[in-house]
């Protein structure tokens, strides 16, 4: 049983079928798909398609992550880990909701749509992950659009540098604007010229090929692409054409859910970019909290049932022990002031008593005075 340090705390991240390879980036990008060695020896194309494959209950959660370095859990700070979601989901299915689960965490820093189709989908263990899957995520797509970036660094920048991280070019990009403003119209028309519909092509042969290795009754559920770029100062206009490529991907990927069968977390206007890291691109630990509890709040599957149930009454807890100091710290006040007024009452009566103590006194010292004077007065006569 693996473990990883989550706030001080020892997590179990379950047993992992094959842990994603580290791949070294620069200015932690969300690095060039060229830049990775993602070749395998012996590429298998087992066709599928046609298999109606049911799960067979070993008493064992298949979970099969598919993705970029969001899911490989990338930490720009090389002394800082970070826990993916994939790891944090495996964490909740095991100890909230008592499964025995089995991570096959297929992820890579720089993934493209097209490298895991024709790559990371061609492995045997891969395909034989899928083919016993009980539930499977997948984020994809972000690097397609950053690599468009560097592409339209070095064309319109006439620069041969070859960029090793998408902020490498966009820092070009912004320095060549700021000393030809005219630049930005180039820029401009690149961007929105790329023909996202490449990005289309890729997801649809991508979900297919998914789709026809994991069993009819998994369950699927991939993430939305966030602005990778919110953070960074580029120019008004440039901004929003990012803006509306990133939506016009979403508007993709949300569109063949029902064609192959999948569930879609939205993280464009999730909050995610207020949770990056150093780099302003990849989830911090918060992020991939995010990330996680939106898959489970998507996800229908008994187990994830189970972990809403757990946090229900964990909740329920909660609110109940709230409730109990709340009455408790009622009561004891509640007694406090009774103690006071006790206390106030005593007092009165104490004063009244020694009110009247004086005044008897008084009443007396003025009868003996009056007393006195007669007998003064007798004695003169």
């Amino acid at each position: 049983m693996a473990a990883a340090m989550l706030g001080g705390i020892a997590t179990p991240i379950c047993a992992v079928a094959e842990e994603s390879e580290a791949v070294e980036m620069q200015d932690g990008e969300m690095q060039d798909s060229d830049a990775l060695d993602l070749e395998t020896q012996d590429p298998v194309t087992q066709e599928l398609e046609g298999q109606d494959v049911e799960i067979q209950d070993d008493g064992i959660l298949e979970y099969v992550a598919l993705g970029d370095s969001i899911s490989n859990g990338y930490s720009a700070d090389p002394k800082s880990e970070i826990i993916s979601y994939p790891q944090l989901i495996a964490h909740d299915l095991e100890e909230m909701a008592g499964e025995d689960v089995e991570l096959s965490k297929d992820t890579k820093n720089g993934l493209t749509t097209t490298k895991l189709n024709s790559v990371i989908l061609k492995r045997k263990q891969v395909q034989e992950s899928l083919q016993k899957a009980d539930f499977v995520t997948v984020t994809i797509g972000a690097n397609d659009l950053m690599n468009q970036f560097k592409k339209v660094s070095k064309e319109i920048l006439n620069n041969n540098t070859r960029f090793s991280t998408a902020n490498q070019a966009l820092a070009a990009l912004q320095d060549g604007i700021k000393a030809n403003p005219l630049l930005l119209v180039k820029v401009v028309s690149a961007i929105s010229n790329w023909d996202y519909t490449s990005f289309e092509d890729d997801w649809k042969l991508t979900m297919e090929n998914i789709d026809s290795m994991r069993p009819a009754n998994s369950e699927m559920i991939v993430t939305t692409i966030y602005n990778p770029v919110e953070s960074m100062e580029l120019p008004g206009t440039l901004n929003s054409i990012v803006e509306g490529l990133i939506s016009k991907m979403n508007d993709i990927i949300v569109s063949y859910a029902d064609d192959y069968d999948y569930k879609v977390v939205e993280l464009l206007d999730s909050g995610i970019g207020e949770k990056v890291q150093s780099d302003g691109l990849h989830p911090n630990q918060e992020g991939q909290q995010l990330i996680c509890d939106l898959m489970e709040e998507t996800a229908t599957s008994e187990p994830f049932e189970a972990i809403r149930e757990y946090r229900e009454e964990q909740e329920r807890e909660k609110q109940e022990a709230l409730e109990a100091a709340k009455r408790q710290k009622e009561q004891e006040e509640a007694e406090k002031k009774a103690l006071e007024e006790k206390k106030e009452r005593r007092k009165t009566v104490v004063s009244c008593a020694s009110l009247a103590v004086a005044v008897g006194l008084m009443a007396l010292l003025r009868k003996k005075t009056e007393k006195e004077e007669r007998n003064r007065q007798s004695g003169k006569k």
